[in-house]
């Protein structure tokens, strides 16, 4: 007998990280016996649902493939796709993925194989905490043991004080590992055993005055360079033209059109791993993918730049640290918006907008 663990935990067998939360933490159990397949409810929360009709939960439904097979009622799993050993699908064809290590793409959905796991995502809607569990570049350890792969023979550092890595050139993830001083980053110390991920513009410190300069352990990284706040403008005298934006609102309108080219493209575009997804070493590079859908070197030419929608987002938040809930819609969202009053402008084709529907400036 052989069992697919089917659900939102990383130790499942087959993750599906979904946007709209359909999918359970332990959704629902594949099972083989022989020649027969069968699917089992977990107690699942929104259910599972075989040609539209709910199963009972905890007791073995047979199943075959010309089924209709759903996590909750409108969630589709493929049956054909998940990874049995020489599970034939009735045409001769076998349905499990002959390359261990794989990233598939189609439109904004991303399937990844690897290490006997199938992980799904949205990349848009994705978030970094869960993407990061997959990451496979690994971290350094950093301390005064041997071992350690970053040494510091220092006495405000642990043994073994601190786990760091590059989830891209532009996101750094940090776990202190409870070491005796502590870790900071922007001067709030980290909780031990937990990790954080944070722009490369944070400064990260071992105790009370030994500051690490990451440049050093990571020569790939670029460090992003926070826009400054802009002092208050002067009061001026009313404008003819109150909804007139001024040159330099303009000019950020107009750079508006490669954000909103950068965000179209990764809805258009197909790709395998060997075209598309290439990411520096690393097995899945899953946070590079999901921000970036660039080509080449670590989470792409996009990010090595320092330009596309990550870069712009995370340069003009004040803040270093990045929410773990962050994804890149959000992203999106929040850098295509209205120069002057901030309103997003959601998902309009930057071609068709004239004005902002909230402070009426127009722009064209």
């Amino acid at each position: 007998m052989q069992t697919i663990l089917i659900g939102r935990l990383e130790e499942c067998d087959y993750i599906i990280y979904d946007p709209l939360n359909r999918v359970s933490r332990k959704h629902a159990l594949l099972i083989k016996e022989g020649n027969n397949l069968f699917i089992e409810d977990l107690g699942s929360s929104n259910g599972t649902f075989i040609n539209g009709r709910r199963i009972k939960s905890n007791i073995r439904v047979p199943i075959n493939f010309q089924q209709k097979i759903t996590l909750s009622n409108d969630y589709e799993l493929d049956i054909q796709k998940v990874k049995f050993p020489e599970l034939s699908n009735g045409n001769g064809q076998n349905s499990a993925f002959k390359d261990d290590q794989t990233i598939l793409m189609r439109n904004s959905s991303v399937e990844v194989n690897s290490g006997g796991k199938t992980i799904l995502f949205d990349r848009n809607s994705a978030k970094i905490e869960d993407l990061s569990k997959h990451e496979t570049n690994k971290f350094k350890t950093l301390g005064r043991a041997s071992t350690c792969d970053i040494k510091l023979e220092n006495s405000i550092v642990s043994k073994s004080h601190l786990n760091i890595r590059l989830l891209t050139p532009l996101i750094v993830e940090l776990e202190d590992l409870n070491s005796t001083n502590g870790t900071f980053v922007d001067d709030e110390k980290l909780i031990p055993n937990k990790r954080y991920q944070f722009s490369t513009s944070a400064q990260v410190r071992i105790g009370n005055n030994l500051n690490l300069e990451l440049k050093k352990y990571f020569p790939e990284i670029i460090i992003l360079e926070k826009k400054a706040v802009a002092p208050p403008s002067p009061a001026k005298a009313p404008s003819s033209n109150p909804f007139e934006p001024s040159n330099e609102e303009q000019k950020q309108f107009k750079e508006l059109e490669n954000v909103w080219k950068e965000y179209n493209s990764r809805l258009n575009q197909a790709s395998t791993a060997a075209t598309g997804f290439g990411i520096g070493g690393a097995v899945l590079g899953l946070a590079a993918v999901a921000f970036t859908g660039a080509t080449g070197g670590i989470g792409g030419m996009l990010l090595m730049t320092g330009s596309g929608i990550l870069g712009r987002y995370l340069g003009q938040k004040q803040s270093n640290k990045i929410r773990g809930d962050l994804t890149y819609d959000d992203a999106f969202l929040e850098v295509y918006a209205c120069p002057k009053c901030k309103e997003s402008f959601q998902k309009k084709p930057w071609i068709t907008i004239r004005e902002c529907f909230k402070c009426k400036t127009k722009y064209r």
